[in-house]
């Protein structure tokens, strides 16, 4: 019996760290979405998820947003128990992208209005990452800013990480006025 069970649990832990290699290059685009099927914790499963997570931060967000400008911005991860972290944002505007993001980081990878850490960021209790973000020329629902973060504890399997979701909305405006 104690053999089964050390083969069952050498196979489960081969298992883990097959799932957590998966994405070496970063989460899959639009993970950053806690109500998406495939978000951050398809891979990281090992605790519940924090929503709406007060330790998570997407700091430089206009309260009244100008069409066509460009905004920095700094995504801030405040966790004292991880190890490595890493994040996603993503910018929508109902089901479309909203705007384009933008980061000199080497190890920040985006695609239109979606941004990625793809390597994990060594963890002192608070990080953050650099990045711009142009608004679209035009909006007219409120976009909806999708972060999430994970607080992993470096062990290269899916266990003992814990995802922190945060979202933010910004209202609809007009389109720029001409200069």
């Amino acid at each position: 019996m104690r053999i089964l069970f050390c083969i069952w649990t050498i196979l489960a832990a081969a298992l883990c760290l097959n799932d957590a290699r998966a994405f070496p290059d970063g989460a899959p685009w639009g993970a950053a979405n806690h109500s998406a099927p495939d978000n951050c914790t398809s891979c990281h499963f090992d605790s519940e998820a924090t929503r709406d997570s007060r330790i998570l931060h997407i700091e430089g967000l206009p309260e009244d947003p100008v069409p066509g400008e460009t905004y920095d911005l700094i995504i801030r991860f405040d966790n004292t128990d991880a190890a490595t972290v890493g994040f996603q944002l993503i910018a929508q505007a109902e089901d479309d992208q909203a705007g384009t993001f933008v980061s000199a980081a080497a190890d920040v990878e985006t695609v239109g209005a979606a941004i990625r850490s793809t390597s994990p960021k060594k963890s002192n209790g608070a990080v953050s990452w650099t990045l711009q973000w142009h608004a679209p020329k035009v909006f007219s629902v409120p976009i909806v800013f999708d972060v999430a973060a994970s607080a992993a504890n470096d062990d290269g399997s899916p266990l003992g990480d814990k995802i922190h979701f945060r979202s933010y909305s910004l209202p609809a405006t007009r389109q720029k006025p001409d200069d």
